[in-house]
């Protein structure tokens, strides 16, 4: 594989021997894993970060239908711990808002994810480093195909970024119309630019085509 490719991996990935993510369904009933999910492989384009440094890496010595299992260390993972992202706040803050805080329980501080790790003396201490942080991970990979239609290569793009929407996705010729709006529970949301922008750049630089509309 070579940077810009689009392939379709599986993977099933353990930290410290335990599963914690994979994408193969007869694996995971195996294992009784959660089944409320589709079990299918990922698309990574290769080059932009849909995957970690050491999964990518991986992927660059790979060909369709290879698999093979790498041991990827921290730095080339979710990074080392960093005690700095472990932060303390008055527990009172969260009866204001009437929410019940846990030990082990995660919870949204803005649009940071973290875990609760302790509570007492009236203060609740959240770590925020990735639940993987610091750990050396093993992956078993295998590339399951290229993607080679101009067409599909969007839809996995558009897949990627926002999780949805590449079914209502219209190409015309060198242009690709993308909803503007996307749902979130019951709620319509405008694309923010920061999306937009990833959208029209590797659609305009990883196909043939060459506009993108965003229709309202």
């Amino acid at each position: 594989m070579e940077k810009g490719d689009m392939v379709l991996a599986d993977y099933i990935g353990k930290a410290d021997g335990e599963i914690f993510d994979l994408t193969v369904e007869e694996k995971a009933q195996e294992e009784g894993m959660s089944e409320d999910r589709d079990f299918k492989p990922i698309p990574v384009l290769i080059g932009k970060n849909y995957v970690i440094e050491g999964f990518e890496e991986a992927l660059l010595d790979m060909e369709v239908g290879d698999q093979k299992e790498v041991e990827i260390s921290s730095d080339k993972a979710y990074g080392e711990r960093d005690s700095g992202a472990v932060e303390t706040y008055p527990e009172k803050e969260f009866k204001k808002q009437d929410v019940q805080v846990r030990r082990g329980e995660e919870l949204m501080i803005g649009n940071r994810r973290g875990k609760v790790v302790s509570k007492g003396s009236g203060r609740v201490r959240i770590d925020f480093n990735h639940p993987l942080a610091g750990k050396d991970l093993k992956y078993d990979i295998r590339v399951k195909e290229k993607v080679e239609d101009d067409e599909e290569i969007a839809k996995y793009i558009m897949d990627y970024r926002i999780g949805h929407g590449s079914e209502d996705m219209e190409f015309d010729g060198d242009k690709v119309k993308v909803p503007g709006t996307h749902s979130h529970g019951d709620h319509e949301h405008e694309l923010p630019e920061e999306v937009r922008e990833k959208l029209t750049e590797e659609i305009t630089e990883y196909t043939g085509f060459e506009e993108i509309e965003f229709t309202e």
